[in-house]
């Protein structure tokens, strides 16, 4: 039997109907889904404000805390790109900032790389990002982040690309620490067969470096970030005397020239990151970019055997050999390169070995530090279908609210004084607190319990009288009776009445 519950109607001030307009008016809920977190926050106050209200709607996975914050700032348009829906920012490329999206359709999540809107009239910025996606789309390999697709929406390119569920190398050693040399090794070799890959295509990446290196939850490396690659070893479209890459992993070649550069060059900047993997600092720290630049190309390369005494010496001096100065004094090739980490590997490596490793609880790394991101646009062309569906959501009635349905929780976890919980309920409360402890019981917990113990040997002994009446009754209606015994009367020959027995 379903039980209901009939709430009172909620209060809810201006400011808090506004911000369920603004949630309607952004296409990202339903009127009837906020009626639901209503009524299941009416459990603990009847009284809304906002910042409440958002919160119910993040523990309800109808909004993330991205698009809630956005909405409680007043923005009310930029979450949609396409077909997609826009989830939260992930992070900046080198040519755009990348979102977490929601196919509407196809409920698939992808990362879309957007073209920040200032470089939409740059058409020197507009040729190197349609670079990007034409070099992503030459390059299928499992070690390098798949480009699906190049979309334009509402004036704003993007790139739709496969989401990679993990973090990326940087992040992944101020979280976890520097790595064993078996799991630098490991992403080593990973990353070497997928840069072997690109440079066959003729693509050299030129920003290689730990944070375009992605770890995937199950220890695959995905190389990411082709917004500096270079089709071809021929000049294109770079500015000149521009520095392309990033000065604590950049070869010294390509600081003076980012134009001719070949492999060798991201097989430096392997060298580099391989390093800081190890020691957890980049090869040739410095106060400023010249400085750091400055060393690239003077300072003798440090050897990692000098800060770890666990590092192998096939291994630092392979990394002395990646960071020589002169690119002739490099191996000559990924493909060269591969061979030999293989061979260091030799029998080392028993599995992914990345996919093993320890991860700290103590660093969290935030995912969803936002506060440098907009919605994707706040005023652009979806402005005048706003405004009409801002009039049509004017009026919001909170007065007939769902009832809670109570049939699918269980009789006894119900107390005379539980309070009814929706199925939306989550196990924190509206206002964020932590859900209290049950380990210490109470008297009142421990007279429950004694109740429900007793009520259960009742409902047994009843259920024992039952099977009984109903046995005894069914041997009554089966059982064998004895026939009735029938009897004849006569009459004699002087008149007596005879009684026969048949």
């Amino acid at each position: 039997m379903s039980v209901e519950t009939t709430a009172a109607e909620p209060v809810l001030d201006q400011a808090t109907r506004d911000f369920v307009r603004r949630s309607m008016q952004a296409g990202l809920v339903e009127l009837a889904d906020v009626k639901k977190v209503v009524v299941s926050l009416m459990t603990e106050d009847a009284v809304f404000t906002p910042d409440r209200l958002a919160q119910g709607l993040v523990g309800a996975d109808l909004l993330t805390p991205w698009q809630a914050r956005k909405l409680l700032a007043g923005k009310a348009r930029g979450f949609h790109l396409g077909n997609y829906r826009l989830l939260r920012p992930l992070g900046r490329g080198g040519m755009g900032v990348v979102f977490l999206a929601r196919h509407a359709v196809m409920n698939r999540l992808m990362a879309l790389k957007i073209l920040p809107a200032e470089a939409s009239k740059d058409s020197r910025r507009i040729e190197r990002f349609k670079e990007e996606a034409r070099a992503s789309a030459k390059l299928e390999h499992p070690n390098i982040v798949q480009a699906f697709d190049f979309s334009e929406s509402d004036g704003k390119l993007f790139i739709v690309m496969e989401y990679i569920e993990g973090v990326d190398l940087h992040r992944a050693v101020a979280r976890d620490g520097v790595m064993s040399p078996t799991e630098a090794l490991d992403a080593m070799i990973q990353t070497t067969d997928a840069l072997a890959h690109a440079h066959q295509r003729g693509i050299v990446h030129r920003d290689i470096k730990p944070s375009n290196l992605l770890l995937r939850n199950d220890g695959v490396i995905k190389v990411s970030d082709m917004g500096l690659a270079r089709i071809g070893y021929t000049a294109g479209t770079d500015t000149p005397n521009r520095l392309t890459g990033t000065a604590d992993f950049i070869a010294p070649e390509q600081a003076i020239d980012s134009q001719s550069v070949d492999a060798r060059a991201d097989i430096y900047s392997l060298g580099c990151t391989w390093y800081f993997l190890l020691v957890g600092k980049p090869p040739f720290p410095g106060t400023s970019v010249a400085q750091r630049l400055a060393k690239h190309q003077t300072a003798k390369v440090p050897l990692v055997s000098d800060t770890r005494s666990d590092c192998p010496p096939a291994i630092s001096l392979l990394i002395q050999r990646m960071m020589s100065k002169r690119p002739v004094d490099r191996p000559a090739s990924a493909a060269e390169l591969l061979t030999q980490l293989r061979r260091i590997a030799g029998s080392k490596l028993a599995g992914r070995e990345l996919a093993n490793r320890p991860r700290s609880e103590q660093l969290t790394v935030p995912q969803d530090d936002s506060s440098s991101f907009a919605s994707l646009d706040d005023s652009g062309p979806l402005g005048e279908a706003s405004q009409g569906a801002m009039a049509e959501i004017a009026e919001i009635d909170f007065g007939s609210l769902p009832p809670i349905d109570l049939s699918a929780l269980s009789p006894v976890a119900l107390s005379p004084a539980a309070v009814p919980v929706s199925p939306l309920a989550t196990p924190q409360t509206a206002a964020g607190a932590p859900r209290k402890s049950t380990k210490k019981h109470s008297p009142a917990n421990e007279t429950d319990a004694g109740q429900s113990v007793l009520l259960g040997a009742g409902l047994a002994l009843s259920i024992v009288a039952l099977l009984a009446v109903v046995g005894i009754t069914f041997y009554q209606m089966t059982k064998d009776e004895k026939p009735l015994t029938r009897l004849k009367t006569t009459e004699g020959g002087k008149g007596n009445v005879i009684v026969i027995e048949e």
